[in-house]
Parts: structure tokens; sequence; C-alpha cells
């Protein structure tokens, strides 16, 4: 499993979106086609995600330290 940051899985929506947008799929061979349906299906899934949030410096950390009861 891999951690993409929210700009680079922007980039790769709109790079994705791109390469969808830009091939007519009525005039392309079957590989292509295919190519294209995968990507529209992978861009529902990113679009799926949520994005990553910063942690928050308000929530207190717990003591591992400390006995417990």
């Amino acid at each position: 499993m891999y951690q993409v940051s929210n700009k680079d899985m922007e980039d790769i929506i709109k790079y994705v979106e791109a390469y969808r947008l830009s091939v007519d799929v009525k005039t392309c061979d079957i590989k292509t086609y295919n190519q294209v349906r995968m990507a529209g299906l992978l861009l529902r899934r990113l679009r799926a995600k949520q994005p990553l949030e910063k942690p928050s410096q308000a929530s207190p950390s717990k003591d591992l330290s400390a006995p417990l009861t």
C-alpha cells in the first residue's frame, strides 16, 4: 500500500482524466477501449478516497507508561 499526498492525487486524477477525454472510443481498438474503461474505474476509486488530514495538535496523546486499572 502506498500513501500519496493530496496534491499528487489531484495531479494523478487530472492526468488520467485528460487521457480518458483525449481518446475517441468510437474509432479505437479494443485494447485502447479497455484502457479508457479502466481509467474511468480508477478515477471513480480515486475520487472516493478521503484526502489525508494533518494530525490534530489539540488531541492529547496516550500515556503508555501509566498502569492499567
